[in-house]
């Protein structure tokens, strides 16, 4: 049998293969264009999905982190529930992440100190939900009762 012969049917399958790799990479669906931060924040607090939260959204979102964060339920956030997740990150951290998760701890560390108006180790609700209306606020520079991504990437840029 002559060389040309035993090549052609491997040559004419590579060839039809080869061929339809365009078409099948065509058919994939492309990925979903991932959400930036603020937009993810924002989907997070606007359970409506109004395209913004207002000052009630923010409420409800920090009175669900405040239980979340009150491991013990006895009404008061400690030092050491509030800086526990936050812990954790850095424990299971690779060691290429921990500079960042120790930043991580740091702000919280500091939050929990800003938070914590009256010094005593402890936040209570009200300081938590104070907290949360007076960030609201300051994000809220156009005083229109209402937070898009856009203020929030400006809040962020600011700080």
């Amino acid at each position: 049998m002559p060389l040309a012969s035993r090549l052609l049917p491997p040559m004419i399958a590579i060839g039809l293969l080869l061929g339809s790799l365009p078409a099948l990479a065509q058919r994939q669906p492309s990925p979903a264009p991932r959400r930036e931060w603020a937009e993810v924040y924002l989907a997070r607090l606007d359970l409506d999905k109004k395209g913004y939260i207002e000052l009630a959204d923010a409420e409800r979102y920090a009175a669900l982190q405040f239980d979340r964060l009150d491991a013990n339920r006895d009404g008061v956030i400690d030092h050491d529930e509030f800086t526990a997740s936050a812990k954790r990150s850095l424990e299971r951290a690779q060691p290429n992440r921990k500079p960042a998760a120790q930043r991580a701890l740091d702000r919280r560390e500091t939050l929990f100190h800003t938070l914590d108006h009256r010094g005593d180790g402890k936040i209570t609700r009200d300081e938590f939900l104070a907290a949360t209306r007076a960030h609201f606020v300051e994000i809220d520079t156009g005083k229109t009762g209402k937070i898009t991504a856009a203020d929030l990437r400006t809040a962020h840029h600011g700080l």
